[in-house]
């Protein structure tokens, strides 16, 4: 049974963490599939479509179109996989690197404008629920593996 007030605080987070979401996708030129799968492969390095699907939770078909699409922006290249001559990896190019760090900085000036609207306290809740939230989003990352 979850403790008393869990419920409405992980509805609550649940609810605002959907709202900032869907602000910050505008920041982005990539739909938050595509800025996420460019993450993944700057973040591990080159690996196969298949492993790249099963981390972000898509079928293989569907992270193929999203591959595609990297890769015809420029974003991504596919390479051999040295270890089987029959599958290919996926690896990020410089432009691909650029592209996600100029993505973290737009959301994060949007953050940063919002945040400057908030009174001086409720913006030194959020510095100090940073790390929580940090561990609250690992911990989603780790059971989204398994």
């Amino acid at each position: 049974m979850a403790e008393e007030g869990v419920d409405e605080t992980a509805l609550a987070i649940a609810l605002a963490a959907g709202r900032l979401t869907r602000r910050l996708r505008v920041a982005s030129t990539l739909s938050h599939q595509r800025l996420s799968a460019l993450s993944v492969i700057v973040r591990t390095g080159p690996l196969r479509l298949g492993e790249l699907a099963e981390r972000e939770g898509s079928s293989a078909p569907g992270m193929s179109r999203i591959v595609a699409e990297l890769e015809a922006r420029g974003l991504v290249e596919r390479r051999p996989d040295p270890e089987d001559g029959r599958s290919s990896l996926v690896a990020t190019t410089a432009e691909g690197e650029r592209m996600l760090l100029s993505s973290r900085a737009e959301r994060a000036d949007l953050v940063a404008r919002l945040l400057a609207e908030l009174p001086p306290a409720d913006r030194a809740a959020l510095e100090a629920a940073v790390p929580a939230l940090t561990a609250l989003a690992a911990a989603s990352e780790r059971a989204g593996r398994g």
